[in-house]
């Protein structure tokens, strides 16, 4: 060995001992320790909100693998990082560059939200307005990245956890240029707290009387670009009838910005997105986030329901209150569900919880077409819930409630809900008149047979939620309303996404019309 080479060695050796090297040291120790235990403390929260909804049977109403496939990926690299030589530079500004405290800001944003749906979600303007965030065939691919879809889909959060110190950096990347404050600006520029540029909008903003940008530097400015996209996407988008809001969360901007800064603020502001600043504060307790994050999907359904024929028959089927065999015969869909009722038993986890303690209704179209299929097909203990279930037009009730419910149970396996309001009642037909509905309202008409019309505008008509299994209709329903220019108000429809029919022994059909109080086969 050269004694250069030694004395190099020698240098390097003592540059390691240095007190500025221990103290990097140490700090790139301290800071991957930290960031190791909070990944895992997010990691830790993601897994328990999973855990919760998979005990409420609800995983598959959610998205959450890209954003825990994300957290996953970063904590790995933060291991790796911290195995390696914390003395190292490069490794500290790695760990200083981490996503980590994003994810966490992501993470905090959602627990403070309700009604929680995606996390990373994209969603496009180009294509034919539509609740779908795919890009359709023939896109150019301008889309909008959505951090947090919250309130059922009606509310998009953009989280950014850009410094004040980097939009200071962007506006000057912008065109802005350092002056002395006792300087001129050059030209036609305009002077605001030491700064001129040449380029800005003269309008007063709604905060300080500072104009707000506009022109290019809007597209040179991150946050206003993307805020400006996530517009332009709600506005080609519709969820229950209404265009998304959109929401953007800066927690590193004190709440009080310079100028500078609250032009921009001012500028998203225009966009007609709300702001939020500084660090939120998320909820101590979990289990009330959870219970926020994934709330009671029945909360929203009016006080009276109106029932479709679809539920009518899912309340009677045999496949909804016995275990059933397949067998031979049986039709494919039939099949599909009983393995369905299997895995998730449909009355006692969705359709009596969406029923209980509400006043229960449905039209004479749909109790004549329940008599219909039921006296052709139904099996005899279907027969006897149908008579047990509905108060036919023109009927007198017999039996109280609890009478009507202890003789359900002899014919169910299942224990029936003391709040399930019986027997469901028959309302007399009427004009499906759409005069005071949306003006959506007479095309939506035009496009459903008698039967669905006498349903669907019924309830429209008198503001009730109508549960229903036909998702073919529901989404004809939803399409035509959404389709027209504005935001125009549809029926409340409550789709049941599992369908129950009756087994299928053919049976000889009935005189339906003494049962409904007369009058024609729907």
């Amino acid at each position: 060995m050269q004694a250069d080479d030694l004395s190099t060695i020698e240098d390097e050796s003592r540059e390691l001992d240095s007190p500025a090297n221990e103290a990097l040291l140490v700090d790139g120790a301290v800071l991957a320790d930290d960031l190791v235990r909070r990944c895992h403390k997010l990691l830790n929260e993601l897994g328990a909100f999973q855990q919760y909804l998979i005990e409420r049977k609800r995983e598959h109403t959610v998205e959450l693998k890209p954003f825990h496939h994300s957290i996953s990926a970063e904590g790995k690299s933060l291991e790796k990082l911290r195995s390696a030589s914390p003395a190292s530079e490069r490794t500290v500004h790695t760990l200083r560059s981490s996503n980590l405290p994003f994810h966490e800001a992501v993470w905090d944003t959602a627990k403070a939200s309700t009604g929680f749906v995606a996390f990373t979600k994209r969603f496009y303007w180009d294509t034919p307005t539509s609740r779908n965030s795919k890009r359709s065939q023939g896109s150019k691919g301008k889309c909008a990245l959505v951090d947090v879809v919250a309130q059922d889909g009606q509310q998009w959060i953009k989280v950014s956890t850009v410094t004040e110190s980097r939009l200071l950096f962007e506006l000057a990347k912008a065109g802005w240029e350092g002056v002395d404050s006792d300087s001129d600006s050059d030209g036609d520029g305009i002077l605001v707290n030491g700064l001129a540029h040449t380029n800005i909008d003269n309008g007063a903003s709604a905060n300080g009387g500072l104009p707000i940008y506009n022109g290019k530097d809007q597209d040179r400015v991150d946050i206003i670009r993307q805020a400006q996209d996530l517009q332009k996407a709600a506005l080609a988008h519709k969820v229950h009838y209404k265009h998304p809001s959109v929401t953007v969360i800066l927690p590193k901007i004190s709440k009080h910005p310079p100028p500078e800064i609250t032009r921009i603020l001012d500028t998203i502001r225009s966009t007609g997105a709300t702001v939020h600043l500084g660090p939120r504060s998320p909820p101590s307790d979990l289990h009330a986030a959870f219970q926020n994050l994934a709330p009671d999907p029945f909360t929203n359904l009016t006080s009276t329901l109106n029932i479709d024929c679809t539920i009518l028959l899912a309340l009677v089927s045999d496949l909804s209150h016995c275990a059933t065999d397949p067998q031979p015969w049986f039709h494919r869909a039939i099949s599909r569900q009983i393995e369905s009722e299997r895995q998730e038993q449909l009355l006692p986890t969705t359709l009596w919880p969406a029923m209980a303690g509400r006043d229960l209704i449905c039209t004479e179209e749909a109790a004549r077409r329940m008599y219909e299929i039921v006296d052709t097909i139904g099996t005899e203990s279907e027969r006897e819930r149908t008579d047990l279930l509905i108060l036919a037009l023109g009927q007198t009730q017999q039996q109280p409630p609890d009478a009507l419910r202890q003789a359900f149970a002899r014919l169910s396996n299942y224990p029936i809900p003391s709040n399930w309001n019986l027997p469901i009642k028959v309302v007399p037909s009427v004009a499906t008149a759409t005069s005071n509905l949306a003006p959506a309202a007479q095309k939506v008409k035009e496009s459903l047979t008698s039967i669905n019309q006498s349903v669907f505008l019924y309830g429209w008509t008198k503001g009730w939620t109508t549960l229903t299994s036909n998702r073919t209709v529901a989404k004809l329903i939803e399409e035509t309303v959404e389709g027209e220019e504005g935001e125009q108000i549809g029926p409340k429809v409550w789709l049941c996404t599992c369908a129950r029919s009756l087994v299928g022994k053919e049976k000889g059909r009935r005189d339906i019309n003494r049962r409904v109080g007369g009058g024609e086969e729907a």
